[in-house]
């Protein structure tokens, strides 16, 4: 039996949030969330972590920078291998990169797939909240490995583009991870549901309703999603 827990009963502000496939729920409530480089983190990530966020707000920027990740990222895996590979070499001219990041962030179609994609996602995931313990499980001081890579500054902030600064290699709260190699014991991990739904889609929602963040301005792309899957974004 899963340990359950609502998301009304979740502090907003404070909690360590961790979306997974739903598919993965049944082993991690045997083992635990054991840390990887994911699909998405191949070629990028140097090290095994488990990621999260803080609270309901950086969930959302999180969300956010998804829909953009998933409008840059080529749908071809080697030609994202290959990107990835050349965009950290200096003899690589990052013009190119960046003339195709401008011109396919601003891609009607591409946000319209990103939209499908993110969506289907949330449909078949699930949010877990994490009891984690500073030090033990992660540091606020550890560092984002991506931006402790040689990728272009402009390129990156792309993705992180939330007020912080890109030359900062500190993680962020809307980005965190556990420290290298460390797993989260399945005693630290509980099921989040809302109303008898488990959907990360449904959460997500919630979090939309209560989140004080002023969407359009602070997650442009995640409010344009919530329009095209045309959900109603309360007034603040």
């Amino acid at each position: 039996m899963y340990n359950l827990i609502s998301i009304k009963e979740i502090d907003n502000k404070t909690t360590f949030l961790h979306y997974t496939d739903k598919d993965n729920v049944k082993n991690i409530f045997k083992v635990g969330l054991l840390p990887k480089i994911g699909k998405s983190a191949k070629n990028i990530e140097l090290n095994k972590k488990v990621f999260f966020t803080k609270g309901f707000d950086n969930t959302l920027l999180l969300m956010d920078s998804w829909i953009k990740w998933l409008m840059l990222r080529p749908k071809s895996n080697f030609v994202y291998k290959c990107g990835c590979y050349y965009m950290t070499h200096k003899i690589f001219p990052k013009i190119v990169v960046d003339l195709i990041f401008k011109n396919w962030i601003k891609s009607d179609r591409k946000f319209k797939y990103a939209c499908k994609k993110l969506d289907n996602i949330l449909e078949n995931s699930v949010f877990l909240k994490l009891d984690l313990v500073e030090n033990v499980d992660f540091s606020y001081d550890d560092i984002d490995e991506v931006k402790n890579q040689p990728f272009s500054r402009k390129q990156l902030s792309y993705i992180y583009t939330y007020g912080n600064d890109v030359n900062d290699s500190k993680m962020e709260l809307w980005n965190m991870h556990t420290l290298k190699d460390k797993a989260i014991e399945k005693e630290k991990i509980k099921l989040i549901e809302i109303d008898n739904s488990k959907c990360a889609k449904d959460i997500v929602l919630y979090m939309v309703d209560n989140t004080e963040l002023d969407l359009a301005d602070k997650c442009p792309f995640l409010f344009k999603y919530l329009n095209y899957i045309n959900y109603s974004v309360k007034s603040k």
